[in-house]
């Protein structure tokens, strides 16, 4: 059964539409009178062309949230396109601290759009994301407003440098660009202007260019020099984020990164909530960033110009490396196979022989290399330090690939494939072994350090327990290194000593000597070895064969004298009798004087 609605309930359910339409919040973060000059004469007098801003419905209540400096918020309220602005859109001020020297702009600019997306998150609101010297096209918001009415959370726009110093005098030269008027461009008239003046950072990225960068963050094709080209992006814009689609709010990207982070990945990691622009005619937007404060040295390479078909593989292994790194998040990764057409003509190049060769490099970036790749690559990167390298470099770059011997391009294959790659691929399993047992090895090396400089350890040991007068050495001096005779190097002091073993046993009565000098059971009186005397045995425990031939042939003697011999041991071992104990000395005279008598 059809139904129908009267005049009065039509009347209702459009008031309930209207009254359930979400504000869009635009945010944008500035400070200092240059970049306020920017917002009012470039941003705010794009967004004031008649399809832009004028033309969001009224019943939204759409705001404007500003972060920048009391100073800069002030001195708007002078300015003749803020108050048109202000007729449209409530502003809403959020006060920011002039940075300080030392502060990084990147984080400043992150800590302002933490605060806007807090309160668009608050209000469920559609956040929309935009720089101060940012021109977007005339309908660029009436194209925002319908897909968010069509249910898109996040659109996203591809964003690249173009260069202000160029830019701006032909937007002034053409007439766009007047002080206190709307700046209102189409999609093509701004590209047209826009796609002569590429910034030198956005140059590097052109796929068949001898400077092509080593980090691609875009990558692009001209079908027509300055007027069309194809780019596919790992940078994105977000223009629309719909935070009443959110439960949760993560904004951990905006401590240590940018809004070009992975902040739309941590709250929409679902690609299929995300809607990129893949046509300047349907949005296009230009940022401005002078040479002057941001330039890259266009210097051709020969292995991205003069290698044949290693360039075309060496640029692919670029792009891919990039999009396999840790940098990049899933959603990133799977947006990058959308290409972007600018342009400023009518035609299609999607069809053409050249949308089809981009299309093709993007499947090479988008898949794990081939064996043959993999070998083309590493004849590349190692050209400069292998002569088996630099020799097929040589060979290939003369000559293009469908005319080189294939027989010839097999060999060398082969031997890299079960050569040369081995080596490396053990070598990187060594290395990696060796950073899991980076903590081990520092410990070892620290215990080799004690262990060769283990002489000043022992030394510094005894001056802090004071067995020798403390001398402050410094291990830096030469010869601690050097092992010595001694209890610390007990392998070389045995060594030492087998090795004079003939001279030990000749001296060995001198030897004994310092022993009981160094074990204070004597006083140290400093004897030589080389004094006379030394090298003839006597009766002691040094000379243990002769004092046993000596007590042998003079058993009978000691035998009858033992108790003369009693006391001398006895002092010897330091007892005390009651009586004085008797010297060595004095021992041996009374010995004497009894023989004599």
């Amino acid at each position: 059964m059809r139904m129908s609605l009267n005049p009065v309930s039509r009347h209702r359910s459009s008031q309930f539409q209207e009254s359930s339409l979400r504000p869009f919040y635009f945010t944008v973060v500035f400070w200092g009178a240059e970049h306020r000059a920017y917002f009012t004469d470039l941003l705010v007098a794009s967004l004031l062309s008649p399809n832009n801003i004028p033309a969001l419905k009224k019943e939204r209540r759409s705001k404007f949230l500003i972060v920048t400096t009391l100073q800069d918020w002030r001195a708007l309220q002078d300015h003749v396109l803020f108050r048109r602005l202000c007729l449209y859109v409530e502003p809403i001020f959020f006060e920011m601290p002039f940075p300080q020297k030392g502060d990084l702009k990147m984080l400043v600019m992150s800590k302002g759009h933490k605060q806007v997306s807090m309160k668009a998150y608050e209000d469920q609101a559609y956040g929309v994301y935009v720089t101060p010297d940012l021109v977007l096209s005339d309908g660029s918001v009436s194209a925002m407003e319908r897909l968010a009415e069509e249910g898109k959370k996040v659109v996203l726009c591809v964003a690249i440098r173009f260069q202000q110093e160029t830019i701006l005098p032909e937007l002034e030269q053409k007439g766009f660009l007047a002080p206190g008027c709307p700046l209102s461009m189409s999609s093509r008239e701004l590209m047209d202007v826009a796609l002569k003046h590429l910034h030198s950072e956005t140059l590097r990225y052109e796929f068949e260019a001898p400077y092509f960068a080593d980090s691609p963050i875009s990558v692009y094709w001209w079908t027509v020099p300055g007027q069309r080209m194809i780019i596919h992006s790992f940078s994105w814009a977000p223009l629309v984020v719909d935070y009443g689609a959110l439960k949760h709010h993560d904004t951990q990207t905006f401590e240590n990164w940018t809004l070009d982070g992975d902040y739309i990945h941590r709250n929409f990691p679902n690609p299929g909530d995300v809607y990129v622009v893949t046509d300047s005619d349907e949005i296009s937007l230009v940022s401005f960033t002078k040479e002057a404060d941001l330039h890259f040295d266009l210097v051709p390479e020969p292995k991205k110009a003069q290698y044949g078909i290693l360039t075309h593989v060496y640029k692919v292994g670029l792009i891919r490396a990039l999009k396999d790194s840790l940098i990049m998040d899933p959603l990133k990764r799977y947006i990058f196979p959308k290409g972007v057409l600018l342009h400023s003509d009518a035609s299609d190049p999607h069809k053409s022989e050249e949308g089809k060769h981009v299309e093709q490099v993007i499947r090479d970036a988008c898949r794990p290399p081939t064996m043959w790749e993999q070998f083309f690559l590493e004849v590349i990167d190692q050209a400069s330090t292998s002569r088996f390298a630099y020799q097929i470099l040589q060979e290939l770059q003369t000559a293009p690939l469908t005319s080189f011997p294939q027989n010839h391009l097999r060999k060398y294959f082969w031997i890299w494939v079960l050569i040369i790659r081995p080596r490396r691929v053990l070598l990187k399993i060594l290395q990696a072994i060796a950073e899991v047992f980076r903590p081990l090895t520092n410990q070892v090396s620290q215990a080799l350090w004690f262990y060769r400089y283990r002489r000043f350890l022992w030394w510094r040991l005894k001056e802090k327990l004071g067995v020798v007068e403390q001398r402050g050495f410094d291990w830096r001096q030469g010869g601690w290194d050097k092992p010595a005779v001694s209890l610390v190097c007990p392998l070389f002091t045995l060594m030492e000593v087998w090795r004079n073993r003939l001279w030990f046993w000749r001296y060995r009565r001198f030897v004994w000597w310092r022993l009981k000098e160094k074990l204070h059971i004597v006083e140290e009186q400093h004897f030589r070895w080389d004094q006379g005397g030394w090298e003839g045995p006597g009766i002691s425990l040094a000379c243990p064969i002769h004092t046993l031939r000596w007590g042998l042939k003079n058993r009978v003697w000691l035998w009858e004298n033992r108790h003369l011999f009693k006391p001398w041991v006895k002092n010897f071992y330091g007892y005390r009798w009651k009586k004085k104990s008797k010297s060595p000395r004095e021992f041996n005279n009374e010995i004497q004087t009894r023989k004599i008598g």
